[in-house]
């Protein structure tokens, strides 16, 4: 009874469990990159930096401004690309990874009936 009831958990309850934790992990993992954020947001000023003006009315401090500005976008635009390629790419591992161990699952409870038998048989790795 005790093994029939390791098997039901197993391969039903344990292994939605297991899919189910995968999923927040991912949903995490969207939710701290909000890759779909920093593309909406791409040429927006790195943290708000010379967001408003001096507010002079000098052409030269308006020059001024304008490549503060400029410059504070391209700043903002490169820190983002970065961080949705890096988003990018732990999600994909996540995903990877994940169904790796969703696909092995099933398999883990033959594994040491594999390997006693493997070791009877005289596979050496």
């Amino acid at each position: 009874m005790l093994i029939v009831g390791f098997l039901q958990w197993w391969y039903v309850r344990g292994w939605l469990n297991l899919i189910n934790k995968m999923m927040s992990m991912l949903r995490s993992l969207a939710d701290s990159f909000s890759i779909s954020l920093l593309i909406k947001t791409l040429f927006s000023p790195y943290k708000q930096i010379s967001a408003y003006g001096s507010g002079e009315i000098s052409f030269q401090a308006q020059i001024s401004d304008f490549f503060d500005k400029l410059l504070s976008r391209v700043i903002g635009m490169i820190l983002r690309l970065i961080i949705i390629f890096i988003g990018i790419i732990v999600i994909v591992l996540d995903v990877v990874m994940s169904s790796l161990v969703i696909l092995l699952w099933p398999l883990l409870p033959i594994l040491p009936i594999v390997c006693v038998i493997l070791t009877i048989v005289g596979v050496t790795f």
